[in-house]
């Protein structure tokens, strides 16, 4: 068998020419697929101004809002002008004080209501913007998604005479003109 194996080589190389060897080459190509990976940011800043005011009182209504929530009564101290309603009677001291010892005799917290309000909606009343928007209604009118954005503050009306609970006013000019409560 072996005989006849060298044979056929034999005859192979002479038909082929004889020294001529045929020799295979194999190439392998490897290829590394590559992945991209695209990553939006996006950032979201929320502005919390209310529309429809002139820029005057919109730059009063949000230093008196950034004031407010700070929590700090004397963050509010700059932004009281002299001509300014916090009581309906004499009191001494200053709005600052009246409103420290409202809170100081578990009446509330003046600072965290004034940052409430300022949230909600306002009304335009004689030229003065006021916050909330019930300030101008009587109760009965108020609408049950009005109701609602008031909370506990949809109580402090008085019969016949409208919204009686805390309210803060700017006026056309910028200036703070008033945060009180009661008639």
């Amino acid at each position: 068998m072996r005989l006849v194996a060298a044979l056929v080589v034999l005859f192979g190389m002479a038909a082929c020419g004889g020294s001529e060897t045929t020799v295979t080459v194999t190439e392998s190509e490897t290829v590394t697929a590559t992945e991209t990976e695209t990553v939006t940011e996006t950032e979201t800043t929320t502005t919390r101004e209310a529309v429809g005011l002139p820029p005057r009182v919109a730059r009063k209504h949000a230093a008196l809002l950034e004031a407010a929530e700070s929590g700090d009564y004397e963050e509010l101290r700059p932004l009281v002008p002299d001509r300014f309603s916090y009581s309906f009677g004499a009191q001494e001291g200053d709005a600052i004080d009246y409103w420290k010892n409202i809170e100081a005799e578990g009446g509330g917290s003046p600072i965290q209501i004034l940052a409430r309000i300022l949230k909600m909606p306002y009304t335009l009343y004689r030229g003065t913007y006021v916050w909330p928007f019930a300030y101008d209604k009587q109760q009965d009118d108020l609408t049950a998604y009005e109701r609602k954005l008031l909370g506990d503050l949809a109580d402090d009306f008085g019969q016949g005479t409208g919204y009686l609970g805390w309210r803060a006013g700017i006026e056309r000019n910028g200036r703070w003109a008033f945060f009180i409560a009661g008639d």
